[in-house]
């Protein structure tokens, strides 16, 4: 079950990276806060769009992950029937 170990082992990745950008998004987050209370308006924009950036990017892991956990699961229908057979 080699193929079921590795995407496993990208499951646990993609869940890392995404812990990882909610981080960063919090980070973020804050620093805008820092930035308005400060009066400052010009990095303002591009911390916006830096969280946006973050967003799309976890929506994309998000999307792999579903992907992977269904093919984990076809793959494990798939040996399931492979016993039921023998």
């Amino acid at each position: 079950m080699t193929v079921s170990n590795a995407l496993f082992t990208e499951a646990q990745i993609i869940k890392d990276t995404n812990s990882a950008l909610a981080d960063i998004q919090e980070t973020l987050a804050l620093s805008l806060v820092d930035s308005l209370k400060a009066g400052d308006h010009i990095t303002t924009p591009t911390v916006i769009n830096m969280l946006k950036d973050l967003e799309e990017m976890q929506l994309k892991y998000y999307d792999r992950l579903e992907d992977n956990e269904n093919t984990q699961g076809g793959l494990e229908r798939q040996a399931q029937l492979g016993d039921d057979e023998q």
